[in-house]
Order: structure tokens, then sequence, then C-alpha cells
């Protein structure tokens, strides 16, 4: 079995994503589709990390979903809508189900 992933984008909260929030530092989300190879098939899934950048360090989060779909353009249409709401990684599974109710 091989692992793969590749990043398809990144974006960060700014300061009309935190007005609401006590949270005064960056905040970046990176965006992976994670590719496996069992026997010959392609299993795609996503991978989200979130870091939080405070003074010289950073914390970092992350969750990941396996096996999602056999179809790479369909995993990347659904990242890419992940990127634009901007989904942390403790949303990922709540919001990928509802996603993939629609699709």
């Amino acid at each position: 079995m091989n692992n793969s992933k590749t990043c398809y984008g990144m974006t960060y909260f700014d300061e009309n994503d935190l007005k609401e929030t006590r949270i005064n530092h960056r905040v970046e989300l990176e965006y992976y589709k994670t590719e496996q190879i069992v026997k010959d098939n392609f299993k795609y899934g996503i991978e989200i990390r979130k870091k939080e950048y405070i003074k010289n360090s950073y914390t970092e989060e992350k969750n990941s979903i396996e096996n999602i779909s056999n179809s790479s353009d369909k995993v990347i249409e659904i990242i890419n809508t992940l990127k634009k709401y901007k989904v942390t990684p403790v949303g990922l599974n709540d919001v990928l189900e509802d996603l993939l109710k629609i699709n």
C-alpha cells in the first residue's frame, strides 16, 4: 500500500474572520488531498491542518478522512469548497458528511 498527499491550497483567518473571537494572532489552514493505492485501486481522502502562530512558535491541529472517493477530481472539488468556507479540522467530519449527501 502506497500513501501520499498533495497540498491543494492554503488560506488564513483575517481580522474580519476573527473579530468576534478573542484570537489576535495569525491562523492558517492548509488543505491536502491524500492518496492511497491498494491493489492497483486509488482511494482519495482529505486532510486539513490548522496552524496558530503565537509569538515565536505555533500550535498545529489536523484531521484527515481517508477513502472518500475513487475520483481525484471529486475530492479536489470538495477541497476547493472546504477552502472557500475556511473549514477547520474540527469541522471536517460534519461538513464532509453534509457535502457528500448533496453530491
